[in-house]
């Protein structure tokens, strides 16, 4: 599995972030970077971070380091992999990652996870590393929930 550590996106990354992205049959999945980051400025409580593998940028996501103050929930929010690095193992590090971080919050931790319906292989990853279909479709979405309680 590949290595990861987050960084903040910042003015120094922000181009690396606005240059990653994924295959072409997968452009109806996810957002663009660019339109990410403007979501982050709208969204106090989700912080973006690049997916580092080394000093390489090879991802990108966008997550709540506070709960969400609609439902309590950490959200995350974005989570994309660059085409030039899928199937290396990344995205789950990173979403491992993420998932560590949170864990330092005041349990339970509740964390929330969409995507659009007919993107099986990202529901599979979800479900791999725990999380569960919650049978809520928001914004056209399945909803994944992963509670963590110690």
């Amino acid at each position: 599995m590949g290595v990861v550590i987050l960084k903040p996106i910042t003015v120094e990354n922000q181009e690396a972030c606005l240059e990653l992205t994924v295959r072409e049959d997968q452009k109806r999945f996810v957002a663009s970077n660019s339109d990410s980051l403007k979501k982050a400025m709208e969204e106090p409580s989700s912080k973006p971070h690049g997916i580092y593998a080394g000093d390489v940028m090879v991802g990108f996501t966008l997550f709540d380091l506070e709960p969400y103050p609609n439902d309590g929930f950490y959200w995350i929010v974005r989570f994309m992999i660059d085409e030039r690095f899928q199937g290396k193992g990344y995205g789950r590090a990173a979403l491992i990652e993420i998932i560590n971080m949170l864990k330092l919050k005041q349990a339970p931790v509740k964390i929330r996870i969409s995507h659009v319906p007919d993107n099986i292989v990202v529901n599979k990853l979800y479900k791999e590393i725990g999380f569960i279909e919650t049978g809520e479709i928001i914004g056209g979405e399945t909803v994944l929930d992963l509670i963590i309680t110690a």
